[in-house]
């Protein structure tokens, strides 16, 4: 499976870039780029209506929001726990939901590890569902506002070690 971190503020891909991923990084907006899933740095209610989230609302429709949040409901995920939702739409056919921030305020919201643990989580919900390329912002570092340089790290880790147990099984 390919990773893909886009991200419009240039400061996250900067930060990503100083690291020596093995992963793709662009400018831009992930759905902008060949993947079949992307990450929705969702919050513990599903509410898709701020930051990327929003703009994911935007781009599959309100009824992927409505059948997020009811997936949440019934069976509730913590902050840096992943799960994958199918879409309907032709090309980006799973969305993965990784809360970063927690509408109770408790566990890891707030903290610059959320970007590690929703970074693995995805990519190893990713992969269950058979996903070739996935595509994902800066997690945690724009609604979320979590420090850039950290967040960016713990992401980056995330992501490796991640790739890194699939690769081994």
């Amino acid at each position: 499976m390919q990773v893909l971190v886009a991200d419009i503020n240039q400061k996250v891909i900067n930060a990503i870039r100083t690291y020596d991923c093995t992963f793709l990084t662009e400018i831009g907006d992930p759905l902008a780029f060949e993947i079949d899933a992307v990450v929705s740095p969702a919050n513990t209610a599903g509410i898709m209506n701020g930051g990327y989230d929003a703009h994911l609302r935007n781009y599959f429709g309100v009824t992927l929001e409505y059948r997020v949040r009811e997936s949440l409901k019934a069976l509730p995920l913590a902050v840096g726990k992943a799960r994958a939702i199918q879409t309907a739409h032709n090309k980006v056919k799973w969305l993965i939901v990784t809360p970063t921030v927690s509408i109770a305020a408790d566990g890891l919201s707030g903290h610059s590890s959320v970007a590690y643990s929703a970074a693995y989580s995805s990519v190893l919900a990713a992969h269950r569902v058979g996903v070739t390329k996935l595509g994902m912002t800066g997690l945690g570092t724009g609604a979320g506002g979590l420090d850039h340089s950290s967040a960016t790290i713990q992401q980056c880790d995330g992501i490796e070690d991640a790739l890194q147990d699939i690769a081994e099984v």
